[in-house]
């Protein structure tokens, strides 16, 4: 079950989401390693519901699809997991669009450098996860093999 095809139809006011992201493995003098993950634990940050809308600029209109979306100065915290518990700032933006003429399916955006279609637990949990490549990422200007970052996560209202 998706449950955000839920939530976007009753236009739930706000949805708590916990997220953790997975960097990819960086290649070392010994092999690969892994990197520091980041995480909104549970409860979570809350995401606010905003309507469709059309918009009209420069003569021309667009359509912006609702959304539940994590404000940029929202004060929210991600907490690495590794320790020493340090402060992570790495949420800087979530949104997490509807279905729309731009996108056939819901469509998460971390910091506006990831973007991935969430794949729902088969056995109608509220969890998903998703991967996506970062977008202009140090590996891609570095020239190495990109390799996929990794969001799993979880609604609830």
């Amino acid at each position: 079950m998706n449950w955000l095809a839920e939530f976007f139809s009753q236009k739930t006011a706000s949805l708590a989401l916990s997220m953790w992201a997975y960097p990819p493995l960086i290649l070392g003098p010994e092999g690969p390693a892994p990197q520091q993950i980041h995480t909104l634990p549970y409860p979570g940050a809350t995401l606010v519901f905003t309507p469709g809308e059309r918009v009209e600029r420069g003569g021309l209109e667009y359509e912006i699809p609702a959304r539940f979306d994590l404000g940029r100065a929202s004060g929210t915290r991600g907490i690495d997991v590794d320790p020493p518990f340090q402060t992570s700032q790495f949420f800087r933006s979530v949104t997490i669009f509807a279905p729309s003429r731009y996108n056939r399916d819901f469509l998460i955006t971390v910091n506006d450098e990831f973007a991935f279609v969430p794949v729902f637990s088969s056995d109608g949990a509220p969890g998903f996860s998703g991967t996506c490549f970062e977008f202009g990422g140090e590996s891609a200007r570095q020239a190495q093999m990109q390799l996929p970052w990794t969001f799993q996560g979880y609604i609830s209202i």
